[in-house]
């Protein structure tokens, strides 16, 4: 990594960091300990995650989830990781490739200026693969279903399910 790329890395995070403290500083203020200990408890569970996705030896896939949110998207994205397996590499450029065009898609038909959220569970329970949940508004006009066949057919040895409606959209992707 080059130290412009260092430096950028340490920004956002710091960024990240400080609206956090501040958050936490300003439900304190305001004698609401039980949200303070609540985001307390999340930025935990997502520093474990965030733990959790460096250990996989996918570092590309790291990085693509890990500032994920730092750029402008129409959704924001969360992320698990249950798995007792620490390498993954063999699986990081289907699961980069497939997680890009998942997240390409939604960036395309996520209806902008409502609650998007995409959930991503990285996880080892019933073979190895990720699983994405799109809860928001999605527009299915145009090319949606075009668009749906391409990742169907350029992923089918992977996909054992996918299934949306305008409103969500669920995805189970298998590498083991």
């Amino acid at each position: 990594m080059e130290q412009k790329d260092v430096v950028n890395v340490l920004r956002h995070y710091r960024h990240d960091v400080l609206n956090h403290i501040q958050l936490i500083n300003g439900y304190i203020a305001m004698g609401k300990m039980e949200k303070a200990h609540s985001l307390i408890d999340d930025l935990v569970r997502q520093a474990k995650n965030e733990s959790h996705v460096s250990n996989l030896n996918m570092n590309r896939f790291a990085e693509e989830i890990l500032t994920f949110n730092w750029y402008p998207h129409a959704f924001f994205l969360s992320f698990e990781v249950v798995s007792s397996s620490n390498d993954w590499s063999k699986w990081e450029e289907v699961i980069v490739s497939f997680f890009k065009a998942m997240m390409a898609l939604f960036d395309t038909y996520a209806v902008t200026g409502e609650d998007q959220q995409v959930f991503v569970m990285i996880n080892d329970i019933n073979g190895k693969g990720l699983e994405i949940d799109f809860h928001g508004t999605l527009s299915t006009d145009g090319k949606w279903h075009e668009d749906i066949r391409k990742i169907k057919v350029t992923y089918a040895h992977n996909l054992t399910q996918f299934e949306w409606n305008e409103s969500e959209c669920y995805v189970k992707f298998n590498v083991e």
